[in-house]
């Protein structure tokens, strides 16, 4: 059992660690069931999701079918018995959690490797190729909380998923079409696991959304330059379209808040996960309640009890 045809110890190792991975992913989709409070159906559907569905949406994508998830009897059977071992032990704590992120960011590394090797040889252009190494990483996570009803960790969470999964990516698709297949598969998950991990310690974010976007303000610099150019009725025309859509009342931006956005909105109140610092007081359940009302309702608002008081009055 050798990865990419390469016959040494380092393909040898990457097939290991590929099966390792299914293993570990599957145990954690189990722990996400066990919170969910599933039967042992959802158990075994919700780690075999977790630990294959990443690969296999890749496979479907080049074409390389049927897809090895399925060709493999391995990669069912270690899904399924990870899906056992999250179900007859509850693992949880901070020492699961801190073996977890470490275990996860050695898998995404591996991940993302054989994700992009394998569309290397199925003739996928560069970027695609990229592509397909951030999907085998992180596609099975995807699947799975939205499956269970939850927006995807990647897209709001801020955590350094995605990030290390290109960095790997890039690695293995430079080196291996360099001519160096061993060291390809062999120093991208290294990249991946030292950037992630990095980021987790050094508390590393994804950047969200500018309040202020600069081109917006660049825009509005050069158009002011232009207004008196500008026939005063069509002005006037313009101004009165504009304002619909802010004068709809089921206008809403459709999205939840960040984490980051809460805890920015708790000014200060809850104590830091990790990293340097002084340690902080942890919210209390009001201060959390009134978070969540500037964060969804007005920033700069009054949440203390005279204000909702005052919000009462006629």
């Amino acid at each position: 059992m050798y990865f990419g045809g390469i016959d040494n110890a380092v393909g040898q190792a990457i097939a290991i660690l590929d099966l390792i991975g299914v293993f570990l992913n599957a145990i954690i989709g189990g722990t996400v069931a066990r919170r969910m409070k599933f039967d042992a159906v959802g158990f075994m559907l919700i780690a075999i999701i977790s630990g294959m569905a990443g690969g296999m949406m890749r496979d479907a994508l080049i074409g390389n079918t049927p897809v090895a998830a399925l060709v493999d009897p391995w990669y069912i059977s270690i899904a399924v018995l990870g899906a056992a071992v999250a179900f007859f032990a509850n693992l949880h704590g901070y020492f699961w959690e801190l073996a977890r992120f470490h275990g996860d960011m050695i898998i995404l590394g591996v991940w993302c490797t054989t994700g992009t090797v394998t569309a290397i040889g199925a003739g996928v252009a560069w970027p695609g190729c990229i592509l397909m190494g951030v999907l085998t990483a992180t596609g099975g996570m995807v699947i799975r909380e939205v499956l269970i009803g939850r927006i995807p960790r990647i897209l709001n969470d801020q955590q350094m998923y995605v990030v290390p999964a290109i960095a790997g990516s890039i690695t293995a698709m430079v080196l291996y079409n360099a001519g160096y297949p061993t060291a390809a598969i062999a120093a991208a998950p290294f990249v991946a696991f030292i950037l992630g991990t990095a980021a987790y310690w050094a508390g590393w974010y994804v950047p969200v959304t500018m309040d202020n976007a600069p081109m917006n303000t660049w825009a509005r610099y050069a158009l002011g330059r232009m207004a008196k150019l500008e026939p005063a009725a069509f002005r006037r025309w313009r101004h009165t379209k504009s304002s619909h859509p802010t004068e709809d009342p089921l206008a809403d931006d459709g999205m939840m808040p960040t984490k980051g956005e809460v805890r920015h909105a708790l000014r200060g109140g809850v104590s830091p996960l990790r990293g340097p610092g002084p340690e902080l007081k942890p919210a209390t359940p009001d201060e959390f309640l009134g978070a969540l009302y500037r964060v969804y309702v007005h920033p700069d608002g009054d949440d203390s009890e005279d204000g909702w008081a005052r919000r009462r009055e006629p």
